[in-house]
């Protein structure tokens, strides 16, 4: 198997899995805390995650197009698809997702529209999560072929 191909199925899969298990485990109990039981968790998770999510996530998208470069057509065009989900996905978090957690994590628990804010960062992360799984979907088949 290609070096590329094999960083970029575990780094793909890793970032996938990562965010996939957070949106499927933490969300819903968030979502039942109260706002003080929710903003210390969520601190203290995503303090968690953040060292080593967004690495995963670059090193993916510099394998995915890496492998791109030397696989064969149908390979290649899916690794850059791969590489340009997980970029959307980059962006995506750098520009709506980080920002709001910033301010999730200095709110008080009694800030009017905390509740509004925690439900738009559930909901820009469970698009996180389903874009990360397809896009880690379709590197793997691009290594496969």
């Amino acid at each position: 198997m290609n070096a590329w191909a094999t960083v970029m199925i575990l780094a793909g899969g890793l970032f996938a899995g990562g965010v996939t298990t957070l949106a499927w485990s933490r969300i819903p109990a968030w979502r039942e805390m109260p706002p003080q039981r929710f903003v210390t968790d969520f601190a203290h998770t995503i303090r968690r995650a953040d060292k080593i999510q967004p690495a995963l996530l670059v090193t993916a998208i510099v394998s995915a197009a890496a492998f791109a470069s030397t696989a064969g057509s149908t390979a290649a065009v899916l690794a850059l698809f791969g590489a340009g989900g997980f970029l959307a996905t980059l962006i995506g978090s750098a520009v709506a997702l980080v920002p709001l957690q910033r301010r999730i994590l200095t709110a008080s628990p009694h800030q009017p529209g905390l509740e509004g804010m925690r439900t738009r960062w559930f909901r820009g992360h469970l698009g996180r999560s389903a874009l990360s799984v397809a896009c880690f979907i379709v590197v793997a088949v691009a290594a496969a072929i």
